[in-house]
């Protein structure tokens, strides 16, 4: 649809009074993501984020209403979406990584891990599938009325592209390699602009690293005899063993 000035202007004015008083900005690139996983991604994060997709020329004139959002649009690439939320930048980037989804591969896609054709039967009748299976090096056979994978078969490598017949047959097969999802260009807050290589924490290893310095720092307060709440009950249990230990060696 085209829009008039007076209705591009009116857009953006409306734009402008979304985005006063928005504690949290993102922008993500919305290159080669299909419409169906964009509407899947939205519904998840209904009721948390909200997505304001138009074109880049009034997204930038949109940004320009607040001081601190000027710069954001050096950051468009592509077809972009701006993102409105009251999240954390953590929570709102871990919802989007979390929101990924399956997609068929398509020849030169690179190949996001190691594509392994597990061996065993499959669904498919023998027939000229046969001859595709062979051409992407995969041990096909004909065993009774389908077709079988003699033993796992590597067809493409991590990091490479996939070549035009090894993404046939994984259509064929129905195995969808590739994850696709909104990638996130940057968050904004009130006071910081977040990177998404800074926000794309590990929550586990993170959780794990914080149990580990707590227990570091508790033997350390042991150590250097440092009293606070952890360190003091296990300080009195090793001078109630020492004491009992004394007790015992001395002499009857």
């Amino acid at each position: 649809m085209v829009l008039s000035k007076t209705q591009k202007q009116e857009l953006v004015k409306k734009l402008q009074d979304k985005i006063k008083g928005v504690k949290v900005v993102a922008i993500a690139s919305l290159q080669n993501l299909p419409s169906r996983q964009l509407n899947l991604i939205r519904k998840k994060l209904r009721g948390k984020a909200e997505f304001i997709i138009t074109r880049s020329t009034l997204l930038s004139k949109t940004l320009e209403s607040r001081t601190d959002l000027k710069q954001i649009p050096e950051h468009f690439k592509g077809s972009v979406a701006i993102i409105l939320t009251d999240l954390d930048p953590f929570k709102l980037y871990a919802l989007i990584k979390a929101s990924k989804s399956k997609a068929a591969a398509k020849a030169g896609d690179i190949a996001p891990e190691d594509i392994i054709i597990p061996a065993g039967e499959t669904n498919l009748p023998p027939g000229p599938v046969l001859s595709e299976l062979k051409a992407a090096k995969i041990d096909a056979r004909i065993q009774g009325p389908k077709i079988t994978i003699g033993k796992d078969s590597k067809v493409a490598t991590k990091g490479q592209p996939i070549k035009p017949e090894v993404a046939k047959v994984l259509t064929i097969l129905g195995i969808e390699p590739m994850e696709i999802s909104l990638r996130v260009l940057l968050v904004k807050d009130e006071t910081m602009t977040y990177a998404p290589e800074v926000l794309d924490v590990d929550q586990e290893q993170y959780k794990k690293m914080l149990v580990d310095g707590h227990q570091r720092a508790i033997n350390l307060a042991v150590y250097a005899t440092i009293f606070n709440k952890e360190s003091i009950v296990i300080m009195i249990q090793k001078a109630a063993r020492g004491a009992a230990a004394i007790e015992k060696a001395k002499p009857a």
